[in-house]
This record gives structure tokens, sequence and C-alpha cells, in this order.
């Protein structure tokens, strides 16, 4: 999966599960790919994708080698951190592709990110189902 379809598939089950989508940046578009409020909480996704676009002048790699997953990973906390950061109390999340691969890359990290209190979300658009783990 790409970032964009990461993106589309966690916005529509975001929306099926009562979330306002306010925002979804897709692409290189400069913004949050998921800003979201539901009952007076705010969300803010950071996804990733296992590969780049086709699309893309920049990425189009067919999956990305473990040092690009481990730093897309560095990428995106550091991006929900400073919107925790600047918006205290709001619940933020890492949205993934449900991929062996990358959750293997990740298993060491993924325990301590959870302590900090970043809510993963692995995407799967071949089954449709979003695991959120809290």
């Amino acid at each position: 999966m790409t970032e964009d379809e990461v993106i589309d598939f966690l916005a529509s089950w975001l929306s099926d599960k009562g979330w306002e989508i306010l925002e979804k940046c897709k692409g290189h578009e400069h913004g949050n790919d998921i800003l979201a409020k539901k009952e007076g909480q705010t969300l803010m996704i950071e996804a990733k994708g296992a590969k780049g676009s086709d699309k893309s002048n920049v990425t189009k790699r067919a999956q990305f080698d473990s040092g690009q997953v481990k730093f897309h990973l560095g990428e995106a906390m550091v991006k929900v951190l400073e919107f925790r950061n600047k918006n205290p109390g709001a619940k933020i999340g890492i949205a993934q592709p449900e991929d062996p691969y990358i959750r293997n890359v990740l298993k060491s990290v993924i325990p301590e990110v959870k302590k900090i209190g970043i809510v993963l979300y692995w995407v799967s658009s071949s089954t449709g189902i979003i695991e959120e783990l809290e």
C-alpha cells in the first residue's frame, strides 16, 4: 500500500466510526495526513506507506527497505509529538500498512511507541480491517 491508500482506507474507517474528517492531506501536500474530531476529542494521524507511489516524482520504490521503514517511523513520531505539544489532550496516531515485513522491522519499538501514548493503526486494503493498538 502507498501512503495515500493508507490515508484513504483509514479516513473511511474513522468516518464509519463516527469521526468527522476535518483534514486529509495526500501526496506531498502540507498539513495533517488525517485530522478528525469526535465528541470533543481531536485525533491527528500521520500515515506511512510500504512503497512509493508510481505517480510520485520523489519516491517510486516497490517496497521500502528496513532503514527507510525506521526513518519514516521516526519522521512520523516527530510530527505527532509536535502536534501533541501544540494540542495537549489530543489523541495522536501513526498509520502503517498491515505488512508482515514492516511489523517485523518495527517489532522492537512498537511497545515503546505505545507506552508514550501513540496509537498505532495497521491498515489492510485486502481485508478492509484496521487494527488499532493503544
